[in-house]
């Protein structure tokens, strides 16, 4: 594991200067799955991160995410909403020849409810298509795993790239 984060420290220190970096920003939203179905029926979040290019049509770098679980009234009680600062790291995959791409989100998700939840394992698979040369849209599936339960969504997100942008020209 200490090689592995090694290699990526390197890789990430070699390509900070790049000027093909990317920082986006993002906004999604979806119908809830799962465990949490029950008391939630919608939740959104906010998602930044900072990609770093590594290879041609491959970044990675960190990412910070917000998740919000709206909570429904169960048997006359509304409980509080689940709410989560995910913080690990975003890759990127994407194909030269169209605008496509794929990516996951990985980290862990801290608790912030005010039920004092602990938190979990969070990850975020995406398919996604880039509109214009700073504008994306992605499917996905986001979760914060537990030990027992699974809180998660399936949505639709929309991205902004602050700067940089991706390879393609328009």
């Amino acid at each position: 594991m200490k090689k592995i984060f090694f290699v990526l420290v390197v890789l990430l220190s070699i390509n900070s200067f790049s000027q093909e970096n990317q920082f986006n920003i993002g906004i999604n939203g979806g119908i809830t799955t799962g465990d949490i179905k029950p008391i939630s029926s919608a939740a959104f979040g906010i998602d930044a991160n900072y990609l770093f290019k590594v290879f041609d049509g491959i970044s990675l770098g960190p990412s910070l995410n917000f998740l919000y679980f709206l909570t429904d009234e169960v048997n006359g009680v509304q409980p509080d909403a689940f709410v989560y600062l995910p913080i690990g790291g975003a890759i990127r995959f994407q194909s030269l020849s169209d605008y496509f791409y794929v990516g996951l989100d990985l980290g862990f998700a801290i608790g912030i409810s005010p039920s004092g939840d602990n938190g979990g394992l969070f990850f975020k698979p995406m398919v996604g298509y880039n509109v214009t040369e700073n504008l994306k849209l992605n499917l996905f599936y986001s979760a914060v795993k537990k030990r027992q339960p699974a809180y998660s969504y399936v949505g639709l997100g929309i991205a902004f790239d602050i700067f940089g942008s991706n390879q393609y020209s328009y």
